[in-house]
């Protein structure tokens, strides 16, 4: 086995050889325009007949990951699926023998050509088990150097006298100690500990004061990640930093279906479906040291991209060593979320585009802002590298699933300009069950699986693919849920989210208060926690609120231009922008959000005030604009300037007044009367028409009356039926639904909801 500390000649002759196939390893987005794949054209009816009489294209998908060998298994399991009104398959050559049995390849492209007999929609699942990279094993054959690895982090705090610290497994990168004054640790006045080291033990005394001891290794990531802990099979996994590690698992992956199948892919399938790749920088069970990415490349990449040496910032990603900390970690996250950006899900969009399919497929552990950074340096930019971008719904319970990650995953989507995006969903939480959990499983319901994807749908989710056990649900009930969920799905796709508020997603104040853990983040430190709370509760308070919103990261922002009260970015147009305990982002970003304001845009800041730049840490020039945009008061404010432009600071424990500010500011886009409701709306401007999705997120009935921002008669659908019925007014109109029911509205024309300039009366 080659491990590291050999001469690195095969991981050179492998970018060359992924050269001469094909595989391109540029930075940039790709220059190839996004595929239409040639299933999703088929059905060109106007959209109004296939909501009444919905085909293949929007239903529900179901994940079959081993087709049957036999020719007619094959063709009775897809006519029964046909009879319960399934849209299609995703699937994948059989794990038994992956990749490499004739015999399953030849029922594989059979199975294919029976569902797209059919009209079937397909998508093309990339792994054999997840998380995907692996292949089954096959990536990795004969090519260790292409193994995920990481830098291991021991550590100790000694006040002088005799400090012992097991060295983690790998070669010694650095082993120091710091004295720590005031809380800083001081680079410039390190121990080097080098020569302490014997027999894996660490042994040195440390004078009288406070000192930070830090052990750094390097080497494989295997043992407690997601790898080692997965449910599917357990494999080591390919090093998403490296650009030969995906080339790799494209070319015995992806370009083994091109070469059996042709190199059009789009006539067969919509898109991949790439499952939870990940960095593997965190633990799943705890281990006596903490980690964070590394690649034998990062150094080199580091260096070229910010123009120093990667070997300084170490110290500083673990502890805090004051501003050249902050700076440091801003860099390396940075660099590390571009890797995995362009290397991983850039090579699989850029191969998609040129073999006629989407890159599709889910993150890992999208719930949580606290583990995009280690899992992805920036999550947001490597999901914009995805065609078809998608969620995980393990859930439904329709109290418990994740509308927010629908949200966050097409808010890329409607940035980027993608029509297709997918959820992964199933009842699993309610199926599984760990060895020693004694739970009886839960059965869920029409009812539930229906409000589950209602949930995801009307935030943004135009597919469903299914692992569904379908317990207790017969044809009838299956047909059902297929034909409301296509309906939903023809509806809602297409155009553009007609929101006025947008949430910035504030990875970049996430990277400074980062720093590794033993065990998932459980060492995160006390800003980071609050950073990730306040982003979360954000999002809920404007859902609970009845607020439908658009997450924005910083490259939004600085491509975005302000007029006339709004943030304009393509067809959207925000007039609200909440920064959630966000105090860093890059100046542009900063200077493009003050000119928002002084053009009559409202600006809200909960818990922090703006204080960095990419490049300064604390920046005068953010100071500036920060005390411009919100005064320099540390309690609860609202700031004004003549042009309307309103400035809101809401501080730590004062976060909950969110929604309130803003019905003091902005008129709604769809009223239900009045306090909170179960009635969630989303509003998509589709081909000239405005189109609202209202769904009843309760398990009781809702009975009321909906005003809609809109002028003149329109339309009501009724996805349950697909009947089309006139709706004489946009004001006043009834409205009943059923337990997690939905219901569309269809006008020609809408009205921008009012500016007010109420006082919200802070407090």
């Amino acid at each position: 086995m080659i491990r590291i500390g050999t001469k690195w000649t095969i991981a050179v002759a492998l970018t060359l050889a992924c050269l001469t196939v094909g595989i391109a390893l540029a930075a940039e987005p790709a220059d190839l325009p996004m595929p239409t794949p040639a299933v999703l054209t088929a059905d060109a009816r106007p959209v109004a007949e296939k909501f009444a009489s919905p085909g293949h294209d929007g239903r529900i998908l179901k994940i079959i990951h081993n087709f049957p060998d036999e020719p007619e298994a094959q063709v009775a399991l897809l006519d029964k699926l046909s009879a319960q009104g399934f849209g299609g398959v995703v699937a994948n050559v059989s794990f038994t023998e992956y990749l490499l049995s004739e015999p399953r390849w030849t029922a594989f492209i059979r199975a294919v050509g029976e569902a797209r007999k059919r009209g079937m929609m397909l998508w093309l699942y990339d792994e054999c088990g997840y998380p995907s990279g692996s292949a089954g094993g096959v990536t990795l054959k004969d090519h260790p150097e292409l193994e995920a690895r990481g830098v291991y982090v021991a550590d100790a705090v000694s006040s002088g006298g005799a400090v012992a610290v097991d060295v983690p497994p790998g070669d010694v990168m650095r082993a120091a100690a710091y004295p720590v004054k005031d809380g800083i640790a001081q680079l410039d006045q390190a121990v080097d500990l080098a020569a302490s080291i014997k027999d894996g033990k660490l042994s040195w005394e440390a004078p009288a004061g406070e000192w930070r001891v830090l052990v750094f290794t390097q080497g494989v990531l295997y043992k407690g990640t997601h790898a080692e802990w997965s449910l599917a099979y357990k494999f080591p996994y390919i090093n998403l930093l490296q650009p030969e590690a995906t080339a790799r698992f494209i070319d015995v992956t992806h370009a083994e279906y091109a070469r059996r199948m042709g190199d059009n892919l789009g006539t067969n399938f919509v898109a991949t479906f790439t499952d939870e790749p990940s960095l593997m920088s965190v633990f799943l069970r705890e281990q006596p040291y903490s980690v964070l990415p590394w690649s034998p490349g990062l150094a080199d990449e580091f260096a070229k991209r910010r123009g120093y040496p990667l070997d300084t910032c170490w110290p500083s990603l673990t502890m805090n060593t004051g501003p050249q900390g902050l700076k440091a970690r801003y860099d390396f996250w940075q660099t590390v979320g571009e890797l995995v950006s362009e290397n991983f899900f850039g090579q699989l969009q850029t191969w998609g585009r040129q073999h006629g399919v989407l890159s599709g497929g889910h993150l890992l552990c999208e719930e949580k802002l606290l583990w995009h950074v280690p899992f992805y340096g920036d999550f947001f930019k490597c999901a914009r590298r995805l065609d078809a971008p998608s969620i995980d719904c393990l859930t439904s319970l329709p109290e418990e699933v994740p509308w927010y990650i629908a949200r966050l995953l097409s808010s890329v989507a409607e940035l980027e300009g993608r029509t297709v995006t997918m959820s992964e969903t199933s009842d699993h939480s309610q199926h599984y069950r760990a060895k020693d959990d004694t739970r009886p499983a839960k059965v869920v319901t029409e009812a539930e699986i229906r409000g589950t994807c209602n949930k995801q749908m009307a935030n943004g989710i135009t597919t469903i693919t299914s692992y569904y056990s379908f317990q207790d649900l017969d044809d009838a009930a299956l047909t059902r849920l297929n034909e409301w969920v296509g309906r939903c799905s023809n509806a809602i796709r297409g155009g553009h989210q007609v929101a006025d508020i947008a949430v910035v997603y504030p990875t970049e104040s996430m990277w400074l208060r980062f720093t590794p853990s033993r065990e998932w983040v459980k060492q995160a430190s006390p800003e980071a926690d609050r950073l990730d709370r306040v982003f979360r509760e954000a999002g809920n308070y404007l859902y609970k609120a009845g607020r439908d919103f658009t997450f924005v990261d910083s490259q939004a922002i600085m491509e975005s231009t302000s007029g006339e009260g709004a943030l304009r970015h393509g067809e959207l147009a925000w007039r609200v922008v909440v920064l959630p305990d966000t105090d860093t982002l890059p100046l542009k970003a900063w200077e493009n959000l003050a000119a928002f304001y002084r053009a009559g845009g409202a600006v809200i800041a909960l818990t922090s005030k703006p204080a960095n730049s990419e490049t300064e840490f604390p920046s005068p020039r953010v100071a500036e604009l920060a005390n411009e945009i919100f005064g320099d008061a540390a309690e609860p404010q609202t700031h004004r300037n003549d042009a309307g432009g309103c400035g809101v600071f809401l501080p730590e424990g004062k976060e909950d007044q969110l929604a309130k500010v803003i019905d003091s500011l902005l008129d709604r886009d769809v009223k239900c009367g009045a306090g909170e409701s179960p009635i969630h709306s989303a509003h998509r401007r589709i081909d000239g028409r405005e189109v609202y999705f209202l769904i009843n997120d309760s398990r009781e009935a809702w009975e009321g009356s909906v005003t809609f921002a809109a002028t003149g008669a329109g339309e009501q659908w009724d996805p349950a039926t697909g009947k089309i019925a006139p709706c004489p007014s946009a004001t006043d109109v009834p409205v009943k639904l059923e337990p997690f029911g939905g219901i569309f509205y269809i006008f020609a024309t809408a009205q921008m909801p009012a500016r007010r300039s109420e006082e919200p009366g802070l407090q």
